[in-house]
């Protein structure tokens, strides 16, 4: 895959590397997660509804228009979700080179990440029902972590960690495993 977008300010690639793929989150992604949250909101605020109303038969007409005051709310609510979720899912960049994975990501704050292909030890995908109907997932590479001096009271308790890199909902995940694991074996 040839990159089509420029490599942003923030991202600078050493003498001899090279951008392998450019890769962004999906929309769908955030936007099941805003439309799960709504409908539980939904369903939580029905059921309370329903419990007032059934205690106080004669004020139907009044709960009915309190009902469309909070379906309006949600609407809306949804909406701005949906509008800040797109901001967040756009400020996501996952950037392979030839030599690393870069992860930019620009909402509110900026974030980089990096790691190299001869530190990655294992690599995970995760995709749920609705990411494989829609071929999105989230592929995971993992690298030993190094020890930290602070990490509890008593240095003997000292241990590894993972650091977790993640490239989160991303088209054709497994494609993506397939070229990390050409490139980690290339590197070799």
């Amino acid at each position: 895959m040839v990159p089509t977008e420029s490599v942003p300010q923030q991202v600078s690639l050493l003498a001899d590397e090279k951008i392998i793929m450019m890769l962004r989150r999906r929309y769908p992604s955030i936007f099941t997660s805003i439309l799960s949250l709504t409908g539980a909101a939904i369903s939580l605020g029905l059921s309370s509804i329903f419990r007032y109303v059934a205690q106080y038969p004669n004020y139907a007409a009044i709960i009915m228009d309190f009902l469309y005051l909070i379906v309006i709310a949600i609407a809306g609510f949804f909406t701005l979700m949906a509008i800040v979720g797109y901001f967040y899912v756009q400020g996501h960049l996952y950037i392979l080179t030839n030599m690393r994975i870069i992860l930019l990501r620009k909402f509110i704050t900026i974030s980089m990440r990096e790691i190299a292909y001869p530190e990655i030890t294992d690599i995970i995908v995760n995709q749920g029902p609705i990411a494989r109907l829609l071929n999105y997932g989230s592929v995971t590479p993992l690298s030993p972590g190094v020890r930290s001096a602070f990490t509890l009271p008593y240095p003997y308790m000292k241990r590894y960690s993972y650091l977790r890199v993640s490239l989160r909902d991303v088209n054709r995940p497994s494609k993506i495993m397939n070229e990390l694991f050409k490139l980690i074996r290339s590197t070799s």
